[in-house]
């Protein structure tokens, strides 16, 4: 015999079952994922000193440098160096904590006829091994007659791999 609170129940649970939504479909599948590992080119330690220049010395001061680079890849390279603080390849200044300024050079070559900058001015090479070290050759032109004191610059390298 059912009981009025039995029928309610059963109610119930029928209305609860009728308005529950049918499972729905489901697919499934892969999603790939990769990931490429490339050379990773970077400039190494890169300096360049010219020592003690003598206000107005007569002789050019030459000194050689070196850039080193790591992890290039042994493809064809374009190092360029750029202006540093002058902004200017052709005209490279160092300069002191009053603002002189003293002209010098940067070279891709030692006998020093071919200026290195940037654009068409870079070094381009293949090198044999993806790690190595650029010869930098520098002048300070002499008959530069300024103020005693440590001059600087900082030229930025770049090197296209």
């Amino acid at each position: 015999m059912r009981t009025p609170l039995r029928t309610a129940s059963l109610l119930l649970a029928a209305l609860a079952l009728a308005a529950s939504p049918a499972p729905a479909a489901t697919a499934t599948g892969n999603l790939a994922i990769t990931a490429e590992v490339v050379t990773t080119c970077r400039v190494g330690a890169a300096s360049l000193d010219f020592g003690t220049y003598g206000a107005g010395q007569t002789a050019d001061l030459r000194a050689q440098g070196s850039i080193a680079y790591e992890g290039c890849g042994i493809g064809q390279l374009k190092v360029h160096l750029d202006g540093g603080t002058s902004r200017n390849t052709s005209a490279r200044t160092l300069v002191n904590g009053a603002g002189n300024r003293l002209a010098y050079q940067l070279y891709r070559d030692s006998a020093r006829r071919r200026v290195w900058g940037t654009g068409s001015n870079a070094l381009t090479f293949t090198p044999s091994s993806g790690t190595g070290t650029l010869a930098v050759y520098g002048t300070i032109p002499g008959g530069q007659s300024v103020p005693v004191g440590r001059y600087a610059d900082t030229v930025l390298v770049t090197i296209e791999f």
